[in-house]
This record gives structure tokens, sequence and C-alpha cells, in this order.
């Protein structure tokens, strides 16, 4: 395996650490109403005076997360698996741009529209209101296709590594990453389309929980890029790949009487 193979998993363990890390940080410094409980949410939020810098922290946090599925799916890239691996990490580069949308709609717009209508008099506040609902509305629809995109590729990546695994009952890191990866896609899923249907709601937050799911799947991804930086020995895709490359070893296949 050339080093520089071996340096890209490295980097995308440490991205995913340091993305589940800022990531946290940030939302845990975000004021935490619960957003259907609207108007009381607003008054918090606009007494926040680092609302914007949240915002891009988490931000951040999902760049580094996106950086290392791009890296499992540079990990992963060899044969059919990489086929799903490459959509997958396709689907993350979508999310970590809606997210983007959503960081500058939740963190920028909404923050100048409720500290506007907390400054408000009487006779402004009932349409400044309005209109900062109506870009918490945006936000919401942003925050359930960011979460439906990411359950997308959780779910790509449960496919390549079914593939990788050539029986994943078995066991092995494959099929234990397979697994987890279903279990990530289904949380995020779950929750992109009940907010979707219902809205910032109690349901919708109570929905929420899956999505830690989702992130014990990117803190796996980066222990698995750390401990199995390459591919193993006894893996066909490996050897598939090692037999296209070396004239030696594709005579040998392909020689008469080899089986």
């Amino acid at each position: 395996m050339a080093p520089n193979e071996r340096h890209f998993c490295r980097v995308g363990a440490i991205a995913a650490a340091l993305g589940i890390v800022i990531y946290v940080v940030s939302a845990l410094l975000h004021p935490w109403t619960p957003p259907h409980e609207t108007e009381t949410a607003f008054a918090d939020y606009a007494s926040e005076g680092g609302w914007a810098l949240y915002h891009l922290g988490e931000f951040l946090g999902i760049l580094f997360m996106s950086g290392a599925v791009l890296a499992l799916a540079y990990r992963l890239r060899r044969g059919v698996p990489g086929v799903w691996a490459f959509l997958g990490a396709a689907a993350m580069l979508l999310c970590a741009g809606v997210y983007a949308v959503f960081a500058a709609v939740d963190g920028v717009a909404l923050g100048v529209m409720v500290r506007r209508w907390a400054e408000a008099g009487p006779d402004e506040r009932g349409l400044l209101y309005e209109t900062a609902f109506a870009v918490r509305q945006v936000e919401g629809g942003l925050f359930s296709l960011q979460w439906l995109l990411f359950g997308i590729a959780a779910g790509l990546l449960a496919v390549a590594f079914f593939t990788t695994a050539r029986g994943v009952l078995r066991g092995g890191w494959s099929g234990t990453m397979a697994w987890l990866s279903v279990v990530a896609s289904f949380g995020a899923l779950s929750f992109a389309i009940t907010q979707a249907q219902t809205g910032y709601s109690d349901l919708s937050m109570t929905m929420q929980l899956g999505l830690y799911l989702g992130f014990a799947w990117i803190a796996a991804v980066g222990l698995y890029l750390f401990l199995v930086p390459e591919q193993p020995e006894s893996d066909p895709t490996a050897n598939g790949d090692r037999a296209h490359q070396d004239p030696e070893m594709r005579g040998r296949a392909d020689a008469p009487g080899r089986r």
C-alpha cells in the first residue's frame, strides 16, 4: 500500500474525532430551548451574543465529518464496494452543502430577525415575529433535508461494507461497520421524515435521539480508518485489485489449468 493511502486514513480518523468534538461543543453552547416553543426560543436566541459562532462551529464539525467519510470512500474504493462508497461520499458532500445553507439561515438570518423582533416596538413586533417564524420554517426544512442526505450516505456505505464483507454474518470489521451504517441510516432517515412531516414538534424532538446514532457511526468510521487503514490480504477485493495491477500475478491467474 502506498504511504499516502495510510496517511489519508489517519487524516480521516483525526477528522472524525475533531468533527464530533467541535460539533458537540458548539451544540452544547447553543441555547437548549425547544425550537417549537417559538416565542421563548426567539427570546433566548436574541440574547445570545455568540449565536452565529455556534452555528459556524457546527458547520465546521460537519465539514470534518465529511472529510472522514471521503477518506472512508477512498479506503473502500476497490472493486464493487468502491462504487457504493463513492455514491455515499457524494451524498455526504451534499449533506455538508445543505448544512452550509442551514447555517446561513439559522445562524445568520434567524439571528438577525429575532434580534430585530426583540428590540422592536409594539407596532412592529407582530410582523417581525411572523417574519422570523417564516425563516424558522425554512430552517426546519433544511434541517430535514440535511439529515435525509446523511441517512442516504450511511445507507450507501452500508451497501459498500456488505459487499466488502462477503458474508457479513461471519462478523469482522466489514460486517460490524455494515450493520452500524444501517443503524445510523435508519436513525437519520427516521428523524428527517418526521421533521419533514411535522416540522419542529414534540415528536421531532423525540426523534432527534436517532441522530446520536449518526455521531456514533462517525466515531466508528474514525476508529475503522485508524485500526484498518489498508485492505486485508484475505479480502477478495484487495487480491483482485493486486491481480489487476501486477502483470505477473495476472499472468498466473490466467495460466491454463490454474484454478
